[in-house]
Order: C-alpha cells, then structure tokens, then sequence
C-alpha cells in the first residue's frame, strides 16, 4: 500500500512539475515578446495614447534595411544624418531636453521650443499619426507611431520631414544659404525607405 501512495505522489509531483514547466514556458514566450515588441515597436502602437506633453529627445531614423543606414552614415561623413538634422533644428531653438510637442485632447497640438510656437491641429488612426501645423506656415505630416521603452518615435517620410525643417528654418530666417540642409537633401536624394522623425519620452 506505501509502495503505492509513493508512486501516486511522485505522479502528481511529476504532474505538478510539468504544469509548473508548462506555465513557466508560456510565461516566458510572452515576456518575450513583449520585450521584443518594446525593442522593435510594434507593440500597442495602434492602441498607444499619444495625449499630453512630450519631450524631445532628438531625431529619430528608419529606414527599410539596415544598408540604407550603413549607406546615409557613411555618405554623412563626420556627423550622421540625424544628427545634422538635430543641428539644423537646434537653429530654429528646438534642442533635445528644450522643446516640448502637447497633442490635446480636443485634438489642438504645439510644439513649443523658446521663443518658437507651432501650433496646429492632430488625428490619430490606429499607428497613422496626422500632424497639420497652421498659422506661422501650413503643412502636413502623416506618419506612423513606433512605440520605445521610454515613450515613442513618431516617424515620416524623410523627405517631407525635411521640408518640415526647411519651413521651420524659414519661420526663424535660418534657411538663406544652408549649406548643411543641401547636403542632407543630396544624401536623401538616391535614399530609398527612410523615415526621419521625432524621438519622444514624457
């Protein structure tokens, strides 16, 4: 009879065990994902409440394979390409840890930067980000949301960011003869699948 209550019991151990091991699998497969999500963001971003205020922390770079980096790094030279374009906003007063970019609830938005003011209006569907600025100029970004561990990158086509830059250089009469958003256009030029953006955290 005790030889078999120790076979019951090492069946139910076992059993135990393997539930445990099964539970701890699961677990772990979607702790990993979601780590993986946070790292490639793809997570929630469809789901993401960009509402409130958020810091700039500089800009942010995508690109369709990580050869079209390589490519734009080397083509840069000194600095990389995000990096000239951090330098070319930082003339207009929108410097990382310095501006703040407010999407409100009745769907008003500024970016705020010192004595620069922008403020429009956004719309948000799924991961599709609308920002239209208004009154000191008229213009348009539709983009995507890619969420990060401290908060998100909202991310467009490069080529219309830089016309974003060129309008706020305007705006501040920064734009005559600016030799580093020339060479930030040419090295856009035979780029394919690049996004340039805003890199955020609250």
């Amino acid at each position: 009879m005790k030889k078999v209550f120790v076979i019951l019991s090492a069946l139910v151990l076992t059993a135990t065990a393997a539930s445990a091991q099964s539970w701890l699998d699961s677990f772990l497969k979607v702790a990993t994902e979601k780590v993986g999500d946070v790292i490639t963001g793809t997570s929630s971003a469809a789901s993401f409440d960009i509402k409130g205020s958020w810091k700039y922390q500089g800009v942010a770079i995508s690109a369709s394979s990580e050869n079209v980096l390589t490519s734009l790094a080397t083509s840069a030279g000194a600095g990389t390409i995000e990096k000239k374009c951090d330098d070319l906003l930082a003339k207009a007063g929108i410097k990382a840890g310095a501006a703040t970019l407010n999407f409100k609830e009745d769907g008003s938005f500024t970016l705020n930067a010192g004595k620069i003011n922008l403020p429009g209006t956004w719309t948000k569907e799924g991961s599709k980000l609308t920002i239209n600025f208004a009154k000191l100029f008229t213009f348009k970004l539709v983009g995507t949301i890619k969420t990060t561990s401290t908060g998100c990158q909202l991310l467009f086509d490069a080529d219309k960011f830089v016309g974003f830059i060129s309008k706020v250089l305007e705006v501040v009469n920064k734009v005559a003869n600016n030799s580093t958003l020339a060479s930030v256009q040419q090295m856009l030029a035979n780029a394919k699948g690049v996004q340039l953006g805003f890199k955020l955290a609250k």
